[in-house]
């Protein structure tokens, strides 16, 4: 057998093994969930992104109550009978 024919046998036969892994679309979407069925979760339940933006919040929401403490602490806020915060209906 010349090495043309053997180098054309191999390609078929690795195009035929190649070509029949998967018989349709569904069953490699199928095989790609089960080898990783949660590829973009750091926790149970929240992606990286979804932690980011909660460590955001909580930032924003502490700075806030900063400096409205270090202005009562240097009573840079004039006293009032109202409350410093909206009360729920």
């Amino acid at each position: 057998m010349s090495r043309r024919a053997s180098a054309a046998l191999l390609t078929l036969a690795s195009l035929a093994l190649g070509a029949c892994e998967y018989d349709t679309p569904s069953e490699r979407l199928a095989a790609d969930l089960r080898s990783d069925p949660s590829p973009n979760m750091e926790t149970m339940y929240e992606r990286q992104v979804d932690i980011d933006n909660n460590i955001a919040i909580v930032n924003d929401a502490n700075l806030r109550m900063l400096h409205q403490d270090l202005g009562r602490l240097l009573l840079l806020s004039r006293p009032s009978r109202l409350t410093p915060e909206r009360l729920p209906r």
